[in-house]
């Protein structure tokens, strides 16, 4: 994760492909998004997300064919970007962005995953997916063969809004209720962050936790 103040920007990629190659496919998207970031300050915010997100997929396949230990490998992100008390993000994957306002928890972004695909089909409940698709596999990665399509979105800011950004080793181990509970307390973003890791490892916590809090004074 990157959280770069001097231009209102945060960045989450969680890896996949192996703990070793998901480690470098997630460290380069962040590197990557984060040049082209600082290098496209007065772009407007939506191309400038999607540019350092595709930038990040091209490098990135082009590492994974370069060598068979990296073959596969691949990333989400979930980008963030404030202006004009708008915050733009765009996102790839499975992780997630969460806007907390007036003690209501809203999700941001969709899930390019098997088991979204199946609820979304009405084929199950988000609550029966886990046992009824298994494993959930990502519909859409960077780093992946081919074409990649970026989901991007904005919304209003308000005062006292907090936006979450964090991977799939918090959501799926922590409901939305837990979640909304620890983001209404009123705790700094840092305590937050602690308190929500902590409590996807109390309920087992099986893949890398990756949290980032902004919060809007």
């Amino acid at each position: 994760m990157a959280v770069l103040l001097h231009i209102s920007c945060a960045i989450l990629a969680d890896g996949m492909g192996g703990h070793a190659a998901g480690e470098v496919a997630s460290n380069m998207a962040i590197e990557l998004m984060t040049a082209i970031l600082q290098q496209t300050a007065g772009v407007p915010a939506a191309a400038r997300l999607e540019t350092a997100i595709q930038a990040a997929h091209a490098g990135i396949y082009e590492k994974s064919t370069s060598s068979l230990r990296f073959q596969g490998m691949g990333t989400t992100a979930v980008v963030t970007c404030i202006e004009r008390n708008r915050l733009t993000f765009a996102h790839v994957g499975d992780s997630r962005l969460y806007r907390w306002r007036k003690g209501q928890l809203e999700q941001l972004t969709h899930d390019h995953s098997l088991q979204q695909e199946f609820i979304d089909k009405g084929l199950c409940t988000p609550e029966e997916a886990p046992s009824k698709v298994g494993r959930n596999i990502l519909t859409r990665a960077l780093g992946l063969d081919g074409p990649l399509e970026v989901d991007v979105g904005s919304t209003d800011i308000q005062d006292k809004d907090r936006y979450l950004l964090c991977s799939d080793g918090l959501h799926e181990m922590a409901s939305d209720e837990e979640i909304a509970t620890w983001l209404g307390r009123g705790f700094d973003a840092e305590t937050t962050c602690e308190a929500l890791v902590d409590l996807a490892n109390t309920h087992g916590g099986r893949d890398n936790i990756t949290v980032v809090l902004i919060d809007i004074p």
